[in-house]
C-alpha cells in the first residue's frame, strides 16, 4: 500500500494549482484535500501497524481518501481532474479490497 500512496501523492500535489476557475472556495477545499492525503501518507509512513490495529488505520485512510476525492471531483477540471481522481479512486479500490479480505 505504501507504493500506491507515494505515487498518488506525487500525482496530486500541489492541489491549489488545480482549483476550478470561478470557485473561490475550491482553493481552501483543495488545501483540505491536500491535508487529508498528507494524513494518509503520514499513517502509511508510520511504520508497521499491529495486526489488531490495521483495519482501523485502513478505514481511517479510506475515509480521508473519500473526502479528498469528493473535493477533487468538485474543484478540479480537465486533465488534472481525470488523472488525480482516477488515481485516487484506484487507490481507494485497493484499500477497499484489503479491508474486505482482512477486516470483519
Amino acid at each position: 500500500m505504501c507504493h500506491l500512496l507515494a505515487v498518488m501523492l506525487v500525482a496530486l500535489a500541489p492541489f491549489a494549482a488545480y482549483a476550478a476557475p470561478g470557485d473561490p472556495q475550491c482553493g481552501a477545499d483543495l488545501a483540505r484535500a491536500d491535508a487529508l492525503v498528507s494524513k494518509v501518507a503520514a499513517r502509511d509512513r508510520g511504520g508497521p501497524v499491529k495486526p489488531d490495529a490495521i483495519c482501523g488505520v485502513l478505514r481511517e485512510n479510506l475515509r480521508d481518501m473519500t473526502e479528498a476525492n469528493a473535493i477533487m471531483r468538485r474543484c478540479m477540471t480537465g486533465h488534472a481532474l481525470r488523472e488525480n481522481v482516477g488515481q485516487m479512486e484506484a487507490s481507494m479500490e485497493d484499500v477497499r479490497m484489503v479491508i474486505s479480505k482482512r477486516c470483519h
